[in-house]
């Protein structure tokens, strides 16, 4: 659902998938509703957001490309999705060993280190 504001003294005709919607001045027009469904397409949106007339609210937003952690912003990271499995062997690993294992083994590998330390 996105709302079009008008800031100026001056009604405006918006198209819309199903025709013309009129943004009265200084209102508001939101669009799809139930009574009313036509939609704003994704050119007419950027279009609307470039002038200074209106101002585009709660416009579905194209995502940049090297936002990878989804916060708005380019670089980041997710946080790793560690199991409880693996977060175990690595403290075992730790305390067998005497050092950090390396990150990118996976539980198989961390578990044939131990077993190994431990067979010696």
């Amino acid at each position: 659902m996105v709302t079009v504001k008008n800031l100026t003294a001056s009604p405006y005709d918006l198209e819309t998938t199903a025709g013309f919607a009129r943004l009265p001045a200084f209102g508001e027009v939101t669009r799809p509703t139930k009574e009313e469904p036509g939609e704003f397409t994704g050119d007419y949106l950027q279009i609307l957001e470039a002038s200074m007339a209106v101002q585009v609210m709660d416009a579905p937003s194209n995502p940049d490309p090297l936002d990878h952690d989804e916060n708005g912003k380019k670089g980041g990271s997710k946080p790793s999705e560690d199991s409880d499995e693996l977060t175990k062997l690595r403290a075992d690993y730790l305390e067998v060993i005497g050092k950090r294992p390396y990150h990118g083994w996976d539980a198989d590998e961390l578990q044939a280190k131990i077993d190994a330390k431990l067979a010696e």
